[in-house]
């Protein structure tokens, strides 16, 4: 099968987590009904980045297409620039952040799959959950 990366298909996450997300190949693939794996773009710009968190059944692996970031794996910092690999076993805690002066472009493997959906969803979910923490302490 073929696929093609299409910004139309793309899953945009509001601030504080700002970032573009787009499916290439997902778990919800309809001609491709059963897969090991998943793979979608993350694009950030300039000074956005990505809650702390982990999968807890899910691996996930994420290869620095072009831009400039830092990325912190279980606790330890590195810089994520191209060509640079980063693997968060399960429950493992992981983030991004953008700290160059151009887009962040991020090849992201899932493995279980994820669905679109579910990327919309989790990604929601620490969204929400930032603000809710946010009120709380004003």
């Amino acid at each position: 099968m073929f696929y093609k990366y299409d910004f139309a298909n793309t899953i945009p996450v509001p601030e504080p987590f700002k970032r573009y997300m787009t499916p290439i190949f997902m778990g919800d693939d309809k001609i491709i009904t059963e897969s090991n794996f998943s793979i979608h773009m993350t694009e950030w710009e300039p000074g956005c980045e990505i809650d702390e968190h982990s999968h807890p059944t899910d691996m996930e692996a994420m290869y620095c297409i072009s831009g400039h970031g830092e990325c912190w794996i279980n606790g330890e910092h590195h810089d994520f620039v191209p060509d640079t690999l980063m693997v968060a076993p399960p429950t493992i805690p992981h983030r991004i952040r953008n700290n160059g002066t151009e887009m962040l472009r991020v090849l992201c493997v899932f493995s279980r799959p994820i669905t679109g959906e579910g990327l919309r969803k989790r990604a929601m979910e620490a969204v929400e959950a930032n603000q809710k923490a946010a009120k709380a302490d004003a």
